[in-house]
């Protein structure tokens, strides 16, 4: 009896299964956990702000560009409008020249000798004296003896087929010395008392210029606006439209 007994138990024991413990698996503390998260925040907000910095950095450079540009744009228009100018002056002086050579020649007269006080002018005859003070404001720049010189002129020949354009060079060296007021009115003589004379286009451009410097804008605009309606595809015009835009 206690044989079979043993036997049964030794069965018993040798039926049970031989199983493998089970891995134990250690759960991360959850501060560790929070310190990863918080670590990949800290380098994604550094990135980004690497990032924003950057692109202020190249914002700030676009504006400089841009400032650079507009001045340099500033400046070319500046200096093609003072070619035009020289160019139109020396076309000018070519068409008065030109003009000149063309008139007929006056006819000799004895010299006589000028009383005390009378102006110089008074021995020379039409053409003379006009080609004496265009010489003086453009050949020898004379200034200030060409501004009386065709100031004489105006007075002595009042009717003259020159007497448009001794208005404007007269205003022009008015112009140039500073006196706008005294400048203006010579131009709006010439725009208004003498619409067929070519010098009419430069002398509107020049209002509005003389309108510009003195601070009214919307005087100036509608000098520049008359020229372009008046005078389109004129040098004067273009120049006008430069200054409106």
């Amino acid at each position: 009896m206690k044989r079979v007994v043993f036997v049964t138990a030794l069965l018993c024991w040798g039926a049970q299964p031989m199983a493998a413990p089970a891995p134990v698996v250690e759960a991360a503390p959850s501060s560790a956990r929070s310190g990863d998260l918080n670590s990949r925040v800290e380098r994604l907000e550094r990135q980004m702000q690497a990032r924003n910095q950057s692109q202020l950095q190249l914002q700030q450079t676009l504006d400089q560009m841009q400032r650079e540009i507009g001045e340099l744009r500033g400046q070319s228009e500046n200096q093609a409008y003072q070619i035009e100018q020289m160019l139109q002056r020396q076309r000018q002086l070519y068409q008065d020249l030109a003009k000149l050579q063309s008139a007929p020649a006056a006819q000799a007269a004895p010299a006589s000798t000028p009383s005390a006080g009378s102006p110089a002018v008074s021995s020379l005859s039409e053409a003379d004296a006009y080609t004496q003070a265009l010489n003086l404001a453009t050949k020898e720049r004379r200034f200030d003896d060409a501004i009386p010189a065709f100031r004489r002129f105006i007075e002595q020949y009042p009717e003259s087929s020159y007497t448009p354009n001794a208005y404007y060079w007269l205003g022009q060296l008015l112009y140039n010395q500073g006196q706008l007021a005294e400048a203006a009115t010579m131009f709006a003589t010439v725009a208004d008392k003498y619409p067929q004379s070519s010098k009419r286009s430069d002398s509107l451009l020049k209002q509005g210029l003389i309108a510009d410097r003195q601070g009214d804008k919307a005087k100036a605009q509608g000098f520049f606006k008359q020229v372009i309606s008046e005078y389109g595809g004129s040098s004067a015009a273009q120049m006008a439209q430069k200054h409106l835009n």
